[in-house]
């Protein structure tokens, strides 16, 4: 468990810190000088069993809050300390808002100094300090008193954190390892050293990770977790990594992140959930500037009004908005964040990343609010169910993405009414209502097709892809005509794509033309004339015969061997025969022997053994062929 301290300035939260743990956090010797914190400290206090506890003292002056602010990133427990001399005072309010927005459930308040206040004004603290909290989110804190000066109360508060702790401990280590690092050093003898308080998922020694938003590959070395050696550190403890790579100290800066390389998120636009603090000092108008600070990082941004406000958001209220950032960050789904005005004076307010990965265009489109509002919801099963509900596209890739899972879980589930398929390399769910509204609309369009274009084969492929493109999303568009392909309820032959059983209707006059073209065929029995015999033959005109035989051939009425012979189903289905009864005697199906059992030309015989290892009935071996798929025979030429 990780707890910080929080509370004005001089109130005794290193004294406190001391106290519990026997740990000085104040190292610098402008600290101690001063006796004011100025940078983070940090300090363990051991468990008889079990990983200590870890503390950040944080500084309390209000110079010194940007400071607090990325110390607090991911702890467990907030200890808010107020002097029983002084009572609440500017940075305790401040402190307890930056508590309040990044999400701190858990709070302990400790009135502390009590040597240098009667038992009224403790008494008289107590009740202030209640009513803050409870203005918060925290009605049902506990308090405790302790004497800075010699300790008195201490052992009832230490006691009470290691047991809160058993009760306490987070299980946050699934999904990828993510750090942000707060402190950046070298190290004698060890190297290139950052620390941080990681947040979720386990990190070991030999482990790759991804430095972001540089996007440089590391190996972790070695590592401490809760300032002691270790194999293994884990979500929800203070860590310090030993590094190498390709990189040096000034390549690092504090706020970048060390992630898992399969869950590597880096974006210069956060949608988001904002709240205005009520009493934040002005509204936000769309686009204003501001200072956001997430994990250990503090970037320049811009909030756009999504939703929920109308030209200006009001102290107080709430809104979806997309954080435009100066430089890229990494965050996750529910990540909380802090707002901070332009010039760092005051706090406006926060909330939590809904999508790390926000649009540039298109971000107020009702679909995109559809999602982003599911996306507020508590558990993902009940995020996806609300999207599927309404009929949305789901990317699963991306869902699971945002929520740190390097793939989709394997025990993940979809809604009973969902249904799920592979498009354009990823994975989609889609309720199974939209699936077959998407379906049907592919058939609409293609018979809308056969009947505009009556005498067509079929749509071509490159109009009827920009035709569902209008109606549908692209994937699952493209997956729906495979899945109608497939079924065998639409068909695609030579670059067209009709209705099962569609046969184009011919003019009177290609009518004619075909008719006279297959009795000419068929007369010819077993030797397939070339194309130039059939043009004297037929007398039909090239132009008139091409249009044919192209018509034909698209319809299946006709085969092309190659572009000088063309053939009927029945004439191919008479030679494939005779392959098969060659190869059935055991005969040996060269170009000699199956001339001789087609009773034709050995030009056209070796054309008709090309063909037929073209569409993979036969298979060539040496200067023989084998029957490769029996099935392809009687599937193509109707048997």
């Amino acid at each position: 468990m990780i707890i910080a301290t929080a509370g004005h300035v001089d109130h005794g939260k290193t004294s406190l810190v001391r106290h519990l743990t026997g740990v000085e956090t104040d190292t610098l010797a402008e600290e101690r000088k001063r006796g004011l914190s100025i940078n983070l400290g940090y300090a363990y206090l051991p468990r008889p069993q079990g990983i200590p506890l870890g503390f950040i003292d944080v500084p309390g002056h209000q110079r010194f809050i940007n400071t607090m602010i990325s110390g607090i990133s991911g702890i467990d427990m907030g200890l808010l300390v107020v002097a029983a001399d002084d009572g609440p005072m500017p940075q305790t309010i401040e402190h307890l808002d930056v508590l309040d927005i990044l999400g701190v459930e858990q709070l302990t308040a400790v009135i502390s100094k009590t040597d240098r206040a009667s038992d009224a004004r403790i008494s008289e603290v107590t009740l202030q300090t209640r009513d803050l909290l409870a203005a918060r989110r925290w009605q049902d804190a506990t308090f405790f008193q302790v004497c800075n000066q010699d300790g008195n109360g201490v052992d009832v508060l230490q006691h009470y954190l290691i047991q809160h702790a058993e009760q306490l401990r987070q299980q946050r280590n699934g999904g990828g390892f993510r750090l942000s690092i707060d402190r950046c050093f070298t190290a004698r003898g060890s190297g290139l050293v950052v620390t941080g308080t990681a947040s979720a998922g386990t990190v070991r020694k030999g482990d790759k990770l991804l430095l972001l938003p540089a996007a440089l590959e590391v190996r972790v070395r070695g590592l401490r977790a809760h300032n002691q050696d270790a194999d293994t550190a884990e979500a929800g403890q203070r860590v310090a990594l030993n590094l190498s790579g390709k990189l040096d100290k000034s390549a690092i800066e504090r706020g970048d992140w060390l992630v898992d390389p399969a869950c590597a998120l880096s974006s210069s636009r956060l949608d988001v959930a904002f709240s205005l603090l009520p009493g934040a000092p002005f509204p936000l108008k769309h686009l204003s500037p501001a200072k956001l600070y997430i994990g250990a990082s503090r970037v320049a941004a811009r909030l756009a009004i999504i939703d929920g406000a109308e030209a200006r958001l009001h102290p107080g209220n709430h809104c979806l908005a997309q954080l435009i950032l100066e430089k890229p960050v990494s965050a996750i789904l529910g990540e909380r964040f802090l707002l901070r005005d332009q010039a760092e004076n005051v706090i406006l307010g926060g909330g939590k990343v809904l999508d790390p990965q926000g649009l540039k265009y298109g971000k107020s489109r009702p679909d995109r609010l559809i999602w982003l509002h599911a996306m507020q919801l508590p558990t993902a099963n009940a995020s996806l169910a609300s999207l599927i509900a309404q009929q949305q596209l789901v990317d699963l890739d991306h869902f699971w993405a945002i929520r740190n899972q390097p793939g989709i879980p394997g025990g993940a589930d979809l809604p009973c009414d969902a249904r799920s398929f592979e498009s354009e390399g990823r994975h989609w769910a889609v309720a199974q209502a939209l699936w077959a509204q998407a379906a049907e609309q592919c058939r609409q369009l293609v018979d809308s097709w056969h009947q505009t274009h009556p005498a067509s084969p079929g749509i071509r492929m490159s109009k009827l892809k920009p035709a569902l493109a209008e109606a549908l999303p692209s994937p699952l568009a493209m997956a729906v005509l495979v899945s109608l392909l497939q079924t065998g309820e639409l068909h695609f032959r030579d670059g067209h794509i009709s209705r099962k059983g569609f046969q184009p209707i011919k003019s009177g006059e290609a009518q004619a033309h075909w008719q006279e073209l297959r009795q000419h065929l068929e007369r010819c029995h077993c030797h397939i004339p070339l194309y130039s015999e059939l043009i004297e033959a037929t007398r039909i005109p090239e132009t008139a015969l091409r249009q044919v035989v192209k018509a034909a051939t698209a319809s299946g009425e006709l085969h092309r061997l190659n572009d000088n012979r063309y053939a009927l189903p029945h004439q191919l289905l008479h030679f494939s025969q005779r392959v098969m009864q060659a190869a059935d005697e055991g005969e040996a199906l060269s170009v000699v022997a199956l001339k001789s059992r087609f009773g034709s030309g050995r030009k056209l015989t070796i054309e008709l053994l090309e063909y037929f290892d073209s569409i993979h009935f036969t298979r060539r071996q040496g200067d023989r062929r084998i029957v490769a798929n029996r099935d392809v025979a009687f599937e193509r030429f109707g048997a």
